[in-house]
């Protein structure tokens, strides 16, 4: 999920505090697929990927395009996703309810190394991450798009000089931003339970992850996920769950003071 967050703000500048809404509806997209129309795991994800990519092309024509040509469009459009979160929010609650829901788990089984026991499905995700993460820094280093996304992020005035069209541009990277980010839903969801609040949560961790690693950097926001994540897995071991939180925001807080630009900001993309 911090890996669209630092999409949208690497490309557009925008930061979009509804994006944890978006990962559940990913998640409630696929269930949806896989309870009512029979799909299975995998074409269910594919699924609910292109719907969300199509929903955040749309939502930035109709929504975002116009508001970015009106005065102090940061602020409002700050305020307008943030009301569009909470809308989102509560038309998933009269959709699906409010009992948890969850995403079968890519394998089952476990196996132990040590005093250590290992989910076959915690090994696929992390597989699974891994390729998606390399794919996507191949598709943002080496596609005619993802090269117009880092121009588009370095220099938008050198950009539009050099033919780029920057509405499109944008469409697509907001576009591409919710489909990352409804593939991470789907992800946590066939980890954790679903319901149309969690996503708040979720929110806080990718804002944590993105701002420790730095804005609009996405090797800073895999770095910052590695180490929080390493963290959060130490911490819960040793000290219990109830203390990730507490010291999650104290090793935030001291980056911020030591780097307030991150871990790596400054950089584009």
């Amino acid at each position: 999920m911090a890996l669209g967050l630092t999409i949208v703000y690497g490309v557009t500048h925008i930061f979009n505090f509804g994006h944890g809404i978006v990962a559940v509806s990913g998640g409630y997209f696929t269930w949806l697929c896989m309870s009512h129309f029979g799909l299975g795991l995998f074409p269910a994800i594919a699924v609910s990927v292109a719907v969300m990519f199509v929903i955040g092309l749309v939502l930035y024509h109709a929504t975002l395009s116009p508001l970015l040509k009106t005065k102090d469009w940061e602020f409002s459009i700050i305020i307008f996703l943030l009301g569009l979160g909470i809308l989102w929010e509560n038309l998933l609650l009269q959709g699906f309810g409010p009992r948890v829901k969850d995403i079968p788990r890519f394998l089952d089984g476990r196996f132990k190394m040590g005093f250590v026991r290992i989910n076959y499905h915690e090994i696929a995700l992390i597989v699974i991450v891994i390729l998606f993460v390399v794919a996507l820094n191949y598709f943002i280093k080496k596609t005619w798009f993802g090269q117009a996304m880092r121009a588009v992020a370095q220099d938008m005035d050198g950009a539009r000089i050099v033919g780029i069209n920057l509405q499109r541009t944008f469409g697509l990277a907001f576009g591409l931003a919710t489909a990352v980010t409804g593939f991470s839903g789907v992800l946590l969801a066939t980890k954790y339970y679903m319901t149309p609040h969690i996503g708040w949560d979720w929110m806080v961790k990718g804002f944590v992850i993105v701002v420790f690693g730095g804005l609009g950097s996405v090797t800073g926001a895999i770095c910052a996920a590695f180490i929080l994540g390493l963290a959060e897995a130490v911490i819960s071991l040793y000290l219990g769950p109830m203390w990730v939180w507490p010291i999650w925001f104290f090793m935030f807080l001291i980056i911020l003071l030591i780097r307030p630009q991150g871990l790596m900001g400054g950089r584009t993309l």
